[in-house]
């Protein structure tokens, strides 16, 4: 180390001198002084104690042989303060007991009198080194906590605030809703914030939520409640309180609305208006569910806003969808998917050919209609396992009994190409029973779907397989495409049968289908034939075939002639 460096690292530190000797005492401090930039003297070891524990200081040299207290004391109380600190003896005492004692106590050099420049220099330049690295470490570790505290505290705000709005965001809200005993959750929800993005772009969007987030702070600010953004374009506003004042809240939304009326984000090109839609929860158990339920509520029936009530809350029929999702699943385990068959008989209520019907079995063994489960099955992607098990348990009983039936297809099963194909396989290899299956199509599922419908009728037709288009009249029924794929049968909707005795409206409307079906060779199956009187009004139109409680219930087996009892 150079002397100009020793200079350098000994300029910013506080060195203590204590030296009893007022002649040395002078002699040292000039030498000194050309070093350190800043030196505090005392006069024996009490003294220097007592300004050590005063100040702070870097290094200590010091005279053993001293009044009060000698320099070894002193070095030895400053010890149990600082052990690190560095320590110079600078004695004319060469006594070896001190010079052991001083090792003991970890000093860094002893340096004999009179002082010699290069000597002390040198004793010095390795505690320069020493402290000068230590500061360095020092600094670094201030710069590193400092670093440390500012992202701590970038994470906490990205943890607790959102980066858009600034306001609180999702996790602060869920951590705030534990401490509250009574929250009263109000959810806004933006009504078509996507289109917002798609017609003005994202960094129109992002300025509209902005616009927004600060319509709530101003509006919420009187009140002091909590302001959050929770999703995209959904905020919560919070309140804590005591005990739920209804009239208070109303009036509350009644303001809101009112503001809101008035508020519009204005850009660079255009000026914005839209609609919000609030869901209030004043439920202490799950309140953000409750405000989501009726949020979506409120969005489904066109409200500006709903408050939550057992009445409109959904989750029972959603739980009731798992229960029957797994009462599905173990009927198609347990092979207690049945099959069952209806007949349907023509005018002389002679069985002329019986539908395929689906049923579960339950833990009594009664059996389940599709009422309960078809829905659930659809929606939970089971539906193919049932449909498959009564198609092709039918297609056997065909080929076994050479009895005509009528299998049902959705939509589902038509657009599901590997079924069809194993459907097709099926009638090919077996011995000529096309001619025995009625394929019945849904119209209300498939006619928005002609064009795949026509290509399936075309793919069977020419196994001699017969179409019926079922439940016809319950919806829109499209009387040209009807004309184009020309079925061999259509089934009335059991809402026009069922009603035809007491409701003029619906006499007229099956007499209407009746001739226009006659007039193009399509022969008509009336279903939901439940008593003497339905039966002889339908007969008076001359409907060709019938099905219905009247006649016979679903059984297992296929029956040959109706029952007269």
């Amino acid at each position: 180390m150079t002397l100009q460096k020793i200079k350098e690292y000994a300029k910013g530190l506080h060195l203590l001198y204590v030296e009893d000797d007022v002649k040395a005492r002078t002699t040292t401090l000039e030498m000194l002084k050309n070093l350190f930039g800043h030196i505090t003297v005392a006069t024996n070891g009490e003294e220097g104690l007592e300004k050590f524990q005063k100040e702070k200081f870097h290094i200590v040299i010091t005279d053993i042989n001293m009044p009060e207290m000698n320099g070894i004391e002193m070095i030895g109380k400053i010890r149990q303060k600082d052990s690190k600190i560095p320590i110079f003896i600078l004695s004319a005492h060469n006594d070896t007991s001190y010079i052991l004692d001083a090792i003991e106590l970890g000093v860094d050099g002893f340096i004999l009198k009179p002082l010699k420049y290069k000597q002390f220099l040198d004793a010095l330049k390795k505690a320069l080194e020493k402290i000068h690295l230590e500061m360095i470490a020092q600094n670094y570790r201030k710069d590193l906590e400092k670093e440390i505290e500012k992202q701590t505290k970038e994470i906490k705000h990205k943890l607790y605030f959102d980066d858009l709005t600034g306001l609180l965001n999702r996790y602060s809200f869920f951590e705030d809703l534990k401490e509250i005993a009574v929250p009263i959750i109000f959810m806004i929800d933006i009504n078509g914030f996507k289109t917002i993005n798609e017609i003005y772009g994202t960094e129109t969007g992002s300025f509209v939520l902005k616009e927004f987030a600060n319509f709530l702070k101003k509006f919420a600010a009187e009140e002091n409640y909590k302001i959050y953004r929770v999703s995209a374009d959904e905020f919560v506003v919070l309140d804590d309180c005591s005990h739920i004042d209804f009239e208070k809240y109303e009036l509350l939304l009644k303001k809101f609305f009112k503001e809101f009326e008035d508020f519009r984000v204005v850009t660079d090109n255009d000026t914005i208006s839209f609609e919000v839609t609030i869901g209030i929860s004043t439920s202490q158990y799950n309140p953000y569910e409750c405000a989501t339920i009726a949020l979506e509520y409120a969005k489904k029936h066109k409200k500006p806003y709903t408050m939550y009530s057992n009445a409109i809350d959904s989750r029972s029929l959603k739980q009731d969808a798992i229960v029957w999702k797994n009462k599905i699943k173990q009927a198609i385990y347990n092979n207690d998917v049945v099959t069952v068959y209806q007949c349907i008989v023509n005018q002389n209520q002679k069985v002329v050919k019986h539908e395929a019907l689906m049923r579960l079995r339950d833990e009594d063994g009664g059996l389940v209609t599709p009422y309960h489960f078809l829905d659930i099955s659809i929606k939970t992607g089971l539906y193919h396992q049932l449909s498959s098990y009564v198609i092709f348990e039918s297609l056997r009983k065909i080929e076994k009994s050479r009895e005509t039936i009528s299998l049902n297809f959705t939509y589902n099963d038509i657009k599901n190409t590997l079924f069809i194909e194993e459907i097709e396989n099926y009638i090919k290899q077996s011995s000529d029973i096309g001619s025995l299956i009625v394929m019945e199509i849904t119209e209300s599922q498939s006619m928005e779907n002609f064009d795949e419908i026509r290509l399936f009728i075309q793919r069977f037709r020419k196994y001699g397989v017969k179409f019926a288009i079922d439940d016809f009249g319950s919806g829109f029924s499209n009387f040209e495409n009807i004309l184009e794929i020309a079925p061999d049968y259509i089934k009335l909707d059991g809402s026009l049968v069922k009603n035809v005795d007491k409701d003029m409206k619906s006499r007229i409307l099956v007499e209407a289908i009746v001739s226009f079906s006659h007039k193009l060779n399509i022969k008509v199956i009336a279903e939901f034939v439940h008593s003497q009187k339905v039966f002889e009004i339908l007969k008076s139109f001359d409907i060709d075939e019938y099905q219905g409680f009247y006649f016979c219930e679903p059984n297992e087996k296929l029956i040959k002639e109706k029952s007269n009892g």
